[in-house]
């Protein structure tokens, strides 16, 4: 990872009627889809997934190569279908610059 690299924290509640149509068999196919879409986006080099199980509240962590890869991203088909078509209101996003990880150590 190089510096620049952003960090991003998406979470989303699901539209109800997407919520009503939801089960774990429904929650796995519609993520393996996704997943392969996501390994094409430029510049992003992570995202893990995450569902809160009580709820069905979904987002992700993601990773970028840069702050820009993340603006691009978010006007693409994929960002609208994967995220703003199914969550109810705006999804709350926080966005960090990487100074550290496990793989890469101090990132300069």
């Amino acid at each position: 990872m190089k510096k620049g690299a952003t960090g991003v924290i998406i979470r989303f509640v699901l539209k109800d009627e997407i919520k009503a149509s939801m089960n774990e068999q429904a929650l796995q196919d519609h993520l393996g889809h996704l997943v392969e879409k996501y390994k094409k986006v430029p510049g992003l080099l992570e995202k893990t997934f995450f569902v809160d199980a009580d709820n069905l509240d979904q987002g992700a962590f993601l990773i970028f190569e840069s702050k820009a890869d993340w603006d691009t991203y978010t006007t693409t088909a994929l960002y609208k279908n994967a995220v703003l078509d199914i969550c109810e209101g705006e999804p709350s996003i926080e966005i960090y610059s990487l100074t550290a990880s496990l793989k890469d150590g101090v990132i300069s």
